[in-house]
């Protein structure tokens, strides 16, 4: 016996109609309704025994029931995958994001303290200037110290 058992008997005596049984069923946590038919199947089978009709065949349901789990756990698997690769790409854009953070550092620094490669240093940095104002993410004050 389940949770779900009084309401199950509750549709088999016929006290809902279909509607509000198929209604109920979808308001059940989606990982759940599999479980859900099959209980409903295992109570239809020991009625159907109780009043001598087993002769029955479920296998189609039994079917179903496993098609629909398959599908619902193919859905979760996917949502699953679709929230690792956004947690990757966001590891990835704040990789990146760091990653030009300090190239910036390091562009600046060799610019103010004059190192050897200064001259082309500054040529970078008008170049990655140019790249960020193009691309919408240019802010002054990341290079004021050489502007």
């Amino acid at each position: 016996m389940t949770k779900y058992t009084t309401k199950i008997f509750s549709f088999l005596k016929g006290n809902q109609t279909d509607e509000e049984m198929i209604s109920w069923i979808e308001a059940q946590p989606l990982l759940d309704q599999p479980d859900i038919f099959r209980e409903f199947k295992s109570i239809a089978k020991n009625q159907f025994d109780n009043v001598g009709l087993s002769d029955y065949d479920f296998q189609s349901m039994d079917n179903l029931t496993a098609a629909y789990e398959d599908e619902i756990l193919d859905e979760k698997l996917a949502e699953a995958n679709l929230v690792m690769a956004q947690q990757d790409l966001d590891k990835t854009m704040l990789e990146m994001y760091e990653t030009r953070v300090f190239i910036r550092r390091y562009v600046i620094n060799c610019i103010i303290n004059k190192e050897d490669n200064a001259d082309s240093m500054k040529e970078l940095a008008l170049k990655v200037i140019a790249l960020e104002k193009e691309n919408g993410n240019y802010d002054e004050n990341n290079w004021k110290e050489i502007l």
